[in-house]
């Protein structure tokens, strides 16, 4: 039910109904303002000097693993503060520049040059042959590229195409059903530089997916999938496919190279680990305006977003989604090459209120001031929440990484009872090994995270943090904790082999009573106050095994994958394999 009037609407969060007064002139006016800001911003400080700039690396892209291996063993220096991706390819090209290959073998040597030659468009330009018919691949990667004085320019095609099988017993009479998956993606991409000071992004695809029984259940629930905005359904259960478009492009421009803005539709990822709970890569991409501000040993970012509140089930006829706001900053400190700490801290908020429409804050613009503070003053109608994270490499071998994250926290109610609902919080601890047991190439990794009932919730559904319909945190939302073990291997230059298992343990609700694992319901309706513990409600273990075998097509960013995996969900249980081709796209790993 989604009801609609001029001065009034009555909004579906999820299975949550909340009724929020506001004018549609003054909700435009709000998202036209917003946008407004941004542009001033952007233009500020053009005219000076800057460095070469280009679009970033795209996130989970192959070239990451690498980067992370030479962080570890101390490659990065202060280049690059890698609590934050995705990285600038002008960075990444530095990073490379400054590794020793010296101290490598011919097979890392060369490993290093095929990722590098992917990922560094400095060092593929340099390494420029005749090319087929004189015109495509001259780089051996980019299907066209134009690099002459101030002008860079890189056109490709992108696809995916993949098929395989599902079998699973995702049904009532417990029957094995066997299901037909594959994608088909299929696209362009086109980015690119202009008077060394100003990069450009653009990628745009068409999509179709048949995928695994679980993520088909996940949608049927939620009215979502994880990673896309909207999705139009073909055929029946159990056979369902997915149809979607996506697209995203931004503009990047330095004024100075202490000084960075990215403009634009994208999405980020704060943290070292495979999970973060500050800032995740599983939302779709949404817009935003970015400032990076590098001096000394410290970097400070802004992060300033225009988001949706997605409704399930909302007819076209209705209008727009509601949108929300979201403003994020972030300083690190990276005092030596092989340590850094960062503090976070967010604000998600809607302009539509029970008592009217509130529009965009201007005072959240203010770039250097305690979010907390500014929410307190408004009379904190907001969702606030502050992160601290911290990376600490050594012995060249390892690496220690972790998150806090504090959503709510009070001391007094302690001496009550314990599990009190208001403390809401969550940690991850995570440990790398790289060229594990001596042997080259061999990389593990373990982690944990874990979240308390409640937490990312707000007593406005609307001010979740979330985007889409899709937890801008920790993947599982709240009411839950996950050990992870991965294990990567590269044992030739173009073969990789990838491994991860995962165990879950989360809380859902009970005949719609919040327990705390439903981050778009409000904790104003919660079971109780006291003893809540994680993974309380009805309790759903999830235990999955995945693994993927990779080759690199000649020097092109393209792969060939062989992937398998077997997920248990309580009694239910699902096998898929699948084979696949993809070009310029990475494979992205299901973090759910």
């Amino acid at each position: 039910m989604y009801l609609h009037a001029k001065e009034a609407v009555l909004v579906a969060n999820g299975k949550n109904w909340c009724l929020y007064g506001f004018k549609e002139e003054n909700e435009y006016l709000s998202v036209m303002n917003f946008q407004r800001i941004i542009w001033a911003a952007l233009m500020f400080g053009i005219g000076t000097n800057a460095f070469a700039q280009d679009a970033d690396l795209p996130l989970q892209h192959e070239a990451y693993h690498f980067i992370d291996r030479l962080d570890i063993k101390g490659v990065t220096g202060g280049t690059v503060h890698t609590d934050q991706k995705p990285y600038s390819r002008q960075a990444v090209s530095e990073i490379f520049a400054a590794a020793d290959t010296s101290a490598m073998k011919p097979t890392e040597r060369e490993w290093l040059r095929l990722t590098r030659l992917s990922a560094d468009d400095d060092f593929a330009n340099a390494n420029a042959k005749k090319g087929v018919l004189k015109y495509f691949f001259k780089n051996q990667r980019d299907l066209f590229h134009y690099a002459n004085g101030k002008v860079r320019l890189y056109a490709n095609v992108i696809g995916h195409i993949a098929g395989g099988m599902d079998q699973h017993n995702y049904t009532l009479d417990n029957s094995q059903i066997g299901l037909f998956n594959y994608r088909n993606s299929r696209g362009v991409q086109l980015r690119g530089s202009i008077s060394n000071r100003l990069g450009f992004f653009t990628e745009v695809s068409e999509n179709q997916a048949k995928l695994p029984q679980f993520v088909r259940g996940s949608y049927a629930d939620l009215g979502v999938l994880y990673g896309q905005n909207f999705v139009k359904t073909f055929d029946v259960a159990p056979n369902t496919g997915f149809d979607y478009f996506t697209a995203r492009g931004y503009v990047t421009y330095s004024p100075g190279k202490q000084f960075r803005l990215k403009l634009g539709k994208d999405r980020a990822f704060l943290g070292n680990g495979h999970q973060s709970l500050l800032l995740n890569d599983q939302a779709t991409d949404y817009f935003f305006l970015n400032l990076n501000t590098r001096i000394w040993k410290l970097e400070y970012i802004n992060h300033f977003a225009l988001m949706t509140d997605f409704i399930k089930g909302k007819p076209d006829g209705y209008g727009t989604f509601p949108k929300k706001y979201a403003v994020m900053h972030e300083l690190n400190y990276k005092p030596w090459k092989q340590f850094s700490v960062g503090l976070f801290e967010s604000v998600v908020y809607s302009p539509h209120l029970p008592g009217g429409n509130r529009g965009f804050e201007l005072e959240y613009m203010n770039p250097i001031i305690f979010y907390r503070s500014v929410e307190q003053s408004l009379g904190s109608p907001d969702n606030s929440m502050l992160g601290l994270h911290w990376k600490l490499n050594a012995l060249k071998r390892f690496q220690h990484y972790g998150q806090f994250l504090l959503d709510d926290l009070n001391f007094r109610n302690r001496t009550i009872g314990p599990g009190y609902v208001g403390n809401k919080f969550g940690y991850q601890f995570g440990i790398k090994y790289i060229d594990a047991f001596w042997l080259r190439g061999l990389d593990l990794q373990m982690e944990y995270n874990w979240v308390r009932p409640y937490t990312y919730s707000h007593f406005n559904p609307s001010a979740s943090y979330s985007h889409y319909g899709q937890p801008l945190g920790y993947a599982y939302g709240a009411n839950a904790h996950d050990v992870n073990l991965i294990l990567r291997y590269q044992p030739f230059p173009r073969w990789s082999a990838l491994l991860m298992m995962n165990s879950v343990l989360k809380g859902r609700d009970i005949n719609g009573l919040n327990y705390g694992g439903d981050i778009f319901k409000p904790y104003t309706t919660r079971v109780q106050d006291y003893n809540n513990v994680v993974g309380q409600g009805d309790p759903l273990k999830i235990t999955q095994l995945y693994g993927r075998l990779s080759y690199r097509l000649l020097s092109l960013d393209a792969y060939a994958d062989l992937e398998g995996r077997y997920r248990k969900e309580n009694n239910n249980s699902s096998l898929s394999i699948l084979g696949s081709l993809r070009i310029n796209l990475p494979n992205q790993i299901q973090k759910y």
